[in-house]
């Protein structure tokens, strides 16, 4: 009797051996996921510089990109920006200068280019905008409103940089950044620097939401 009890019990034990791990009950020990496996998200920075200042911008909101997981800034003069480029990006961020409070000609014109005679579909990319300027009042806030324009009216989901009150509950966005570089506050400071690295943040992660569903 306790030899047929053992052979049944060693028998249990080798069927019990052979089965798949999702029927027996065992499976692998769980794994933390490698960050090389999440998809990544395309922030492209697109941009016009005659005297560099606005570079400065397009290499700050690079910045704020790069501090978001998984998210890769691609930085681009607006000219050499491919049709490959912005169909391959999740989001697409302008920069340019103000030139008579408006938008530069050859800004306009490379833009409109991607509509035009690209045929690029933006629908659903995120996207947002900053400028540079010489004057306080010399038309920065119309340059980035133009450029969100031009986001929106192509179907594009557009935000600008996020800021809170340190001393309170305080929070609220802005269109966009922008840095005074004329010579009443010459070239690029910290706290400008500060509000591009914050939209190239925002744009990133809103661009990982807009990806995820």
């Amino acid at each position: 009797m306790k030899q047929n009890c053992l052979s049944t019990w060693m028998t249990c034990l080798v069927l019990t051996a052979l089965l798949p791990a999702s029927l027996s009950g065992a499976g692998p020990e769980p794994t933390q996921a490698d960050a090389s496996t999440r998809p990544k998200v395309q922030v492209l920075v697109a941009y016009y510089s005659l005297s560099g200042h606005t570079k400065q911008m397009a290499q700050g909101v690079a910045e704020g990109i790069r501090r978001v997981p998984s998210a890769v800034a691609v930085v681009k003069k607006v000219d050499e920006v491919s049709k490959e480029d912005l169909e391959s990006a999740d989001a697409i961020i302008l920069g340019c200068p103000t030139y008579f409070g408006n938008i530069p000609g050859k800004m306009k014109l490379a833009i409109d280019d991607w509509n035009w005679r690209m045929k690029v579909d933006f629908t659903d990319k995120a996207g947002g905008a900053f400028a540079t300027g010489g004057g306080r009042l010399g038309g920065k806030g119309h340059v980035v409103t133009s450029l969100l324009l031009f986001l929106i009216n192509n179907r594009m989901v557009v935000a600008g940089p996020l800021y809170h009150n340190p001393k309170g509950d305080g929070k609220w966005a802005e269109a966009g950044a922008a840095a005074l570089t004329g010579p009443l506050d010459p070239g690029v400071g910290k706290k400008e620097l500060d509000a591009a690295a914050r939209l190239g943040d925002r744009i990133a992660r809103l661009a990982k939401k807009l990806q995820s569903g």
